[in-house]
C-alpha cells in the first residue's frame, strides 16, 4: 500500500460514514439503506478513532480531523455525581454527556485506550485523566472470586446471559495493556498490580500446547453463587494481537524474558490459526472479521522490533492481500471489501460498516509505519 492509496482510503472513509458537516459525528453503515440508524455504536466509533491515532503516526495529515473525533466521545459519557469515574454508553447521544444504551466493560476499555492514544499525540492532561476515571469505573466489574470481568454491566447482576457472563479476553485482555501503560506514564504501583492481576486470569484462556489465546471463560450463576464453567474456545485474531502486545508492555516494564517468549508463541500461534489461501487465485489471507485482524496487525507491527524475520512473514501477507483488494475490488467511491481477496458481498452488512472499513484502513496505516522503519 502507498501512503496515497491509504490517504484516499481514509478520504473515502470520511466522505461516505461522516454524518452531515459534524467531523465527530458518524453513521454506521453506508451507503445508507432504509432502515439504517442514523449514528454509529461506540464499538464502531473507538475503532475509527483507533485507526486515525494510527495515521497519525504514519505521517497522514489527520491531527485536526482526530482532535475532533476524540472530542466527540463525550456524546456516549454520561456524567456521574462525584467525578470518580466515569462510563461510556453503546448508544450516542444528542449532548455531551447523553450516552445510553447497555454499558460494555470492553467497549469501555477500548475507550481508555484511545484516550491514552489520543495523550500520546496531543500531551493533553484532560484525556489522561479521562482514561483513569475510566480504569475506576472497570475495577467495579471485577470478580473477586474468579478473576476477570464480565462482558456487560447486565453480567454483574443474577440476570446475566451466557454472553454477558462470559469473562472475555477483549476486555481483560485491553485491561493489562492499558494498566500497563497507566503505569508507565504515572509510576503508580497500584496500575501495575491491576495489569498483573489481569494478565494472570487472562493465562488462563491460553491453550498450554498451541500457545493460541481462546475467547474467554463462562461464568455460571449456581445457587445464587458464581463459579467458573467452560472455556469459549472460539477464535479471533484481537485476542492474540491484545495478548501480544500486554507482553510487550510487560516485557518493557519488568524485562522478564517469559513475556517475549510468550509474545513470539503467541503470534506464531495466531498467525497458523488465521492465515488461510483461496483456491482461486492462490493468495493467503486473514480469515477473521477485519477489525480483530488490524488488532492482530498492531500486534505484529510492535513485535517485529524484537523479531524482525517472522513479523515480516507475518505482516507480508497482510500487506499482499490489502494491495490484491486496492488492484482488483476498490468501489467507485474508493472503499474495500471486508474480504480483501475474495471480494464484496451480496447478502449481509460487513462490505457496509464503518467498523470495516476502519479496520481495513488502520492495516494500511499500520503497514505504512513498518515500512518506514
Amino acid at each position: 500500500m502507498k501512503k496515497t492509496q491509504t490517504e484516499e482510503l481514509i478520504r473515502a472513509i470520511r466522505q461516505e460514514f461522516m454524518a452531515g458537516s459534524e467531523e465527530y459525528c458518524f453513521r454506521e453503515y453506508a451507503p445508507e439503506e432504509e432502515g439504517d440508524r442514523d449514528t454509529c455504536f461506540l464499538w464502531s466509533y473507538f475503532a475509527l478513532s483507533g485507526m486515525l491515532y494510527q495515521a497519525c503516526k504514519a505521517g497522514i495529515a489527520v491531527r485536526d480531523w482526530y482532535k475532533k473525533v476524540v472530542e466527540g466521545f463525550v456524546f456516549y459519557r454520561t456524567k456521574q455525581d462525584g467525578g470518580e469515574w466515569t462510563k461510556y454508553h453503546s448508544e450516542r447521544g444528542e449532548e455531551p454527556d447523553g450516552g445510553h444504551g447497555p454499558c460494555f466493560f470492553d467497549d469501555n476499555i477500548w475507550v481508555a485506550r484511545n484516550y491514552l492514544f489520543a495523550y500520546e499525540i496531543f500531551g493533553r492532561q484532560e484525556y489522561l485523566a479521562e482514561a483513569r476515571k475510566i480504569v475506576t469505573y472497570i475495577y467495579t466489574g471485577w470478580n473477586r472470586e474468579l478473576g476477570g470481568l464480565v462482558w456487560n454491566e447486565n453480567g454483574l447482576t443474577e440476570q446475566g446471559t451466557v454472553q454477558e457472563l462470559e469473562r472475555g479476553l477483549s476486555a481483560n485482555a485491553c485491561c493489562i495493556i492499558v494498566n500497563a501503560l497507566l503505569y508507565r506514564l504515572t509510576e503508580e504501583p497500584g496500575y501495575l498490580d491491576w495489569a498483573l492481576r489481569f494478565y494472570r486470569f487472562c493465562k488462563t484462556v491460553q491453550d498450554k500446547e498451541s500457545k493460541i489465546y481462546y475467547n474467554g471463560v463462562h461464568t455460571i450463576l449456581q445457587n445464587g453463587k458464581r463459579v467458573a464453567g467452560e472455556v469459549n474456545r472460539d477464535l479471533y485474531g484481537y485476542n492474540a494481537g491484545s495478548m501480544i502486545l500486554a507482553d510487550l508492555q510487560l516485557y518493557e516494564i519488568t524485562k522478564e524474558t517469559a513475556y517475549l517468549q510468550d509474545a513470539k508463541e503467541a503470534a506464531e500461534a495466531a498467525y497458523h490459526a488465521f492465515v488461510r489461501c483461496d483456491g482461486a487465485t492462490g493468495m493467503s489471507y486473514y480469515k477473521d472479521f477485519v477489525w480483530f485482524s488490524a488488532i492482530q496487525a498492531e500486534g505484529y507491527a510492535a513485535l517485529a522490533e524484537y523479531e524482525t524475520e517472522k513479523t515480516a512473514q507475518y505482516l507480508e501477507t497482510f500487506k499482499a492481500s490489502l494491495q490484491y483488494a486496492m488492484a482488483h475490488h476498490r468501489s467507485a467511491s474508493g472503499l474495500l471489501p471486508h474480504d480483501h481477496v475474495t471480494g464484496w458481498r451480496e447478502k449481509d452488512d460487513y462490505d457496509r460498516m464503518l467498523l470495516t472499513h476502519s479496520g481495513t484502513a488502520e492495516i494500511a496505516c499500520l503497514l505504512l509505519q513498518h515500512a518506514g522503519k
